[in-house]
């Protein structure tokens, strides 16, 4: 019998709304079987993480909902792009911590040379650049998204495909993604005429937590 691993995802994005609640665990759970999930997200945080400040207020949120959920898991993912709390975490919980940032930036180097990257913010995310060096390309911000909520809309979506195309026009062999919002917005389905990879978040980092897994799985036998 298939063994199935207890993760946890924590979504950064406050949302009574059920359908984008669990909008990540129902892509990983199509893509990987492997995974008995549960999600929670973070209180007070209705435009999610898109600045300094709504990054410092969700940090101290998600150390204390991983630290009280540790018991229950064999990991834990944090569903972000800007990877908050996920260093933090790695020095105080004894299971995997993978967030969706590092992830990213870590698979496209394997897909392509030129690396075009599709964020909310003013600029990429300091991970991307680290990890990414000379195979960064360029940075694009979608016009008029402000924050994860905006990508859902219809002008939101027109939008991502216009980055896209601009940033392959500029020569990108490869898309990374940002912002799980883009996820969320099922913004690889957007993007299939592209015909480049796309480096989804949450897909990412559902691979990045499968092989930590499965590692730490072959190192106690």
């Amino acid at each position: 019998m298939m063994k199935k691993y207890k993760v946890g995802i924590i979504r950064v994005l406050t949302t009574v709304d059920e359908s984008i609640l669990l909008s990540h665990q129902e892509i990983l759970s199509d893509f990987f079987k492997d995974f008995d999930l549960e999600t929670q997200c973070i209180p007070d945080q209705y435009e999610g993480i898109h600045d300094d400040k709504t990054l410092n207020e969700a940090v101290p949120k998600i150390i204390k909902m991983a630290k009280d959920w540790e018991d229950r898991l064999d990991g834990l993912i944090i569903s972000c792009a800007g990877d908050p709390a996920v260093k933090e975490l790695k020095n105080i919980l004894k299971i995997p911590v993978v967030g969706a940032g590092h992830s990213v930036a870590t698979i496209s180097r394997n897909y392509g040379e030129k690396v075009g990257i599709i964020g909310i913010e003013k600029e990429a995310p300091p991970t991307y650049i680290d990890i990414l060096k000379d195979n960064f390309l360029g940075y694009e911000k979608p016009n008029k998204v402000e924050n994860t909520n905006d990508l859902q809309t219809d002008e939101g979506k027109k939008a991502i495909v216009e980055s896209a195309k601009k940033l392959k026009k500029e020569g990108a062999d490869v898309l990374a993604f940002a912002c799980t919002g883009l996820s969320t917005a099922k913004a690889y389905k957007l993007l299939r005429s592209i015909d480049i990879p796309i480096i989804d978040g949450v897909i990412a980092e559902g691979t990045i937590m499968l092989n930590k897994l499965i590692e730490n799985e072959m190192r106690s036998e």
